[in-house]
C-alpha cells in the first residue's frame, strides 16, 4: 500500500465518523418533514454533519495536509489526474448511465437563489470531505501491506457499496445504475491516496469537478 501501513484511527473514532455520515441521510429525512424539499434538506444535513465530521477528524486532515505540502509536485500532478478522471466519470454517469449522482438538480439551483451558496458548498467541498474521510475511516484497519491494487479494489467495494446504499434513491434499477459511479469514484480516490499518501488531492479533485458541474448546469 503506501508508506503508512499501521492504522492510526481507533475503532471508536471510525465508528463515530461513520455514524456522522449516516446521520447526513437521517437528518435530511427529518428536515424534509418540515421543509418539504429534499434538496434543501440534504444540503442542510450535508453542511452540518460534514462540518462536525471535519472537526472530529481534524488531526487526520492536518496530518494529510502536511504530507501534501511536503510533496507538492506529486500532489498537484495527481490532483490534476483526479480532476480529469473524476470529471469523465461524472459526465459518463450522468449522461449515459443516468445515475443518481450526488448533485442537486439544475432547476433547484436556479429556483432557490437564497440557498445557492449553501448548495454549492454542500455538494462540492463538503461532499468531497465526506466521501474522502469516510473511505479513509472505513478502510483504515484493512491489512493490505504492499498490495496497492488490492487496497484500491477493497476500498472501492467497501466504501462504494456504503455510499450507494446510503445516498441512492432506494429503487433497484437506480441503485444498479449508480453503483458503478460510487465504485469507480472510490477507486479513483483510493488510487490518489495510494500515490500521494494523502486524501487532500482527492478532496480537491472532487470539489473542483462537482463545483464545475453545478456552475455549468445553471449557466
Amino acid at each position: 500500500m503506501s508508506a503508512k501501513t499501521v492504522s492510526t484511527l481507533s475503532r471508536k473514532h471510525i465508528f463515530i465518523s461513520i455514524l456522522l455520515i449516516v446521520c447526513i441521510r437521517l437528518l435530511a429525512i427529518v428536515i424534509n418533514l418540515f421543509a418539504n424539499q429534499e434538496g434543501i434538506a440534504l444540503m442542510a444535513a450535508m453542511n452540518l454533519c460534514t462540518g462536525l465530521l471535519i472537526v472530529y477528524n481534524w488531526p487526520l486532515i492536518d496530518r494529510h495536509c502536511k504530507r501534501t505540502l511536503g510533496a507538492i509536485g506529486d500532489s498537484l500532478l495527481f490532483t490534476a489526474i483526479g480532476i480529469v478522471s473524476i470529471g469523465i466519470l461524472t459526465w459518463l454517469s450522468i449522461t449515459f448511465l443516468k445515475a443518481d449522482v450526488l448533485l442537486p438538480e439544475p432547476q433547484l439551483l436556479i429556483g432557490v437563489g437564497y440557498a445557492r451558496p449553501g448548495m454549492l458548498i454542500a455538494f462540492s467541498i463538503m461532499e468531497a470531505c465526506m466521501v474522502s474521510i469516510g473511505f479513509k475511516n472505513m478502510t483504515d484497519h484493512l491489512d493490505v501491506r504492499n498490495k496497492e491494487l488490492q487496497a484500491i479494489l477493497i476500498s472501492a467495494i467497501v466504501s462504494g457499496l456504503f455510499m450507494t446504499v446510503l445516498f441512492t434513491n432506494p429503487e433497484l434499477f437506480m441503485m444498479i445504475r449508480t453503483l458503478p459511479y460510487w465504485l469507480l469514484l472510490t477507486m479513483i480516490l483510493s488510487y490518489l491516496y495510494n500515490q500521494c499518501h494523502s486524501i487532500i488531492p482527492g478532496i480537491v479533485a472532487l470539489t473542483v469537478v462537482n463545483l464545475a458541474f453545478m456552475i455549468l448546469s445553471i449557466i
